[in-house]
């Protein structure tokens, strides 16, 4: 551009960096396209099981916080169906010829909710939170080799990698620009006052009972996936704290809900009442797991592959997720671009009990005592597997995998815990196994999980680091995509993870609520969402 020959259009490169095959379907998404006319006004009434840890993209890595800071937020680029990344807060982009430096040109006139004006300098801010050691920005991982962010002008913002990173703009996409006057004003309470410029403003946060976002009036939508390019049509977000599930679903059935997370047990009642649609995504970006620590006897690979042998996927998809769930062998989801059953097949754990009793005894633990439990350093093996709460769908899984392996002679206990305490406990190695599940569009699913020291500090092995970082490097697609899979068969063969099920998004829909949809990264569009009386 503008006479350097280092750099080339992005619509000619970007095919090269980014590929998520066509991959993401959308099943029922009905009521995206509504003959009515759209109406503005009324609250849209959600329910989460608890609160966000906090709404601060430099300090929280949850999944439910990420749902919702989706609707306060804006990002560098957004992921379009055809798997490619089209333009949002950056109009345009270049990538030079060695991959190195990607120029962005931010689109002029953005202001963040509270008037200030988002620019280079705000995208910076935004990126160098999280580049920044002090921050310990679980996101960090997301950057790859981004080693800084400048902001020669207002409108032009040079990112600059060590090496290419062809994540970067999958991942980009779920990076939000925060307001740099917001976190000054805030602080360390940021992330409970959260400030962007997406199209709805942080309202209030009453602990243990909801937050509220209100409609940003000036908010100009420029993604043409969505129908709505102005305002959002509803007045305001209501996230209603609702810890049982039963309660929700009570709630939702009540008209007090206008839209529920439906939980599986209730999927197929509810899709019987008149005035209700179910819209599911079969093939999503969701994958369940069991995931080890880095000590005795979870370091062992043959204690994991006996583990992943031991636990039957299809049982757990029927009885825990009430069929609507995909047993999946791969350690991807069943939605990613690299997922590969036949390759997985191969390379992966299969239920088979005496295979798992076979890799215990090969490990040198056997029953000795004809109690039933193997033996380890003369002492029953015992374990406990651990998930996160409340949420019955998890509870039910590791009720099923704790009988699986007292099956195969580990004495199991199965313990849940909010997600908030349960991170550091995974970071310091005191849970050694635990059931775990991950929601992430793009291949580098595998270098954000283990490249090291892993997700939660417990992963250090050097020849899989080299494996991703072909991986993560390459920028051909066809030869990414050879690379992935070339580490997803290290991942299997030394039994890193064992893979569980890829369940489906299943989302209740009152008859009052029209254009509900998901976008290729399977997040909910609800500007797009109105109501009629």
């Amino acid at each position: 551009m503008k006479g350097s020959k280092l750099f080339r259009q992005i619509t000619v490169l970007v095919a090269l960096t980014l590929v998520i095959s066509g991959s993401t379907t959308f099943a029922s998404a009905a009521r995206l396209q509504d003959a009515e006319t759209p109406v503005q006004g009324g609250t849209l009434r959600m329910a989460i099981s608890e609160e966000p840890d906090q709404l601060d993209p430099a300090r929280t890595i949850e999944l439910l916080a990420a749902i919702i800071m989706d609707n306060v937020y804006d990002a560098l680029v957004y992921i379009g169906d055809d798997g490619l990344p089209k333009p949002w807060v950056a109009e345009s982009w270049t990538i030079s010829e060695d991959g190195k430096t990607i120029t962005f040109k931010i689109r002029p006139g953005i202001k963040f909710h509270d008037g200030t004006e988002l620019d280079a300098a705000a995208v910076k801010f935004s990126y160098d939170r999280i580049l920044d050691p002090g921050m310990a920005a679980p996101y960090k991982s997301f950057l790859g080799t981004l080693e800084k962010v400048e902001a020669p002008d207002a409108s032009t913002a040079v990112f600059t990698f060590t090496e290419p990173y062809a994540p970067f703009f999958t991942n980009g996409a779920t990076i939000p620009i925060v307001s740099p006057a917001g976190v000054e004003q805030f602080g360390d309470d940021f992330g409970h006052h959260p400030v962007g410029s997406g199209p709805f403003m942080f309202d209030a946060w009453d602990p243990g009972t909801k937050l509220r976002f209100v409609r940003n009036p000036d908010y100009v939508n420029y993604r043409e996936d969505d129908t709505n390019k102005g305002p959002a049509y509803v007045d305001a977000l209501e996230y209603n704290v609702i810890s049982e599930a039963a309660t929700q679903t009570a709630a939702f059935e009540a008209g007090e809900l206008d839209l529920l997370t439906v939980p599986r047990e209730d999927v197929a009642r509810l899709a019987e009442l008149p005035d209700v649609e179910i819209v599911s995504l079969e093939e999503s970006n969701n994958i369940n797991f069991v995931e080890f620590a880095n000590r005795p006897p979870f370091n062992n690979p043959l204690f994991r592959k006996a583990v992943a042998h031991s636990i039957d996927r299809d049982a757990i998809a029927e009885i825990a997720y009430l069929g609507n769930a995909t047993p999946n062998l791969c350690p991807i989801p069943i939605g990613n671009a690299a997922y590969n059953a036949a390759l997985c097949a191969e390379h992966g754990y299969t239920y088979d009990l005496e295979k798992a009793k076979q890799m215990l005894a090969e490990a040198g633990w056997t029953d000795t005592n004809g109690n039933g439990i193997v033996e380890m350093d003369g002492k029953d093996l015992e374990v406990t597997l651990w998930s996160y709460a409340p949420y019955p769908v998890q509870q039910k899984s590791i009720e099923i995998i704790q009988a699986d392996l007292n099956k195969i002679g580990l004495k199991a206990d199965i313990q849940t815990i909010e997600f908030g305490a349960m991170q550091p406990m995974l970071e310091s190695g005191e849970i050694g196994m635990d059931y775990m599940r991950w929601t992430f569009a793009d291949q580098s699913i595998l270098s954000a999980l283990f490249k090291s020291p892993g997700w939660v500090n417990q992963t250090n092995d050097p020849e899989l680091d080299k494996l991703l970082h072909t991986a993560d490097t390459t920028v051909d697609p066809e030869q990414r995509l050879e690379a992935t899979h070339a580490a997803m068969t290290y991942v299997l063969n030394n039994a890193i993870i064992a893979p569980v099920v890829s369940d489906w998004i299943q989302t209740g829909v009152r008859a009052n609520v029209h254009n509900y949809h998901w976008d290729a990264l399977n997040n909910e569009r609800l500007i797009d969402v109105w109501l009629s009386e």
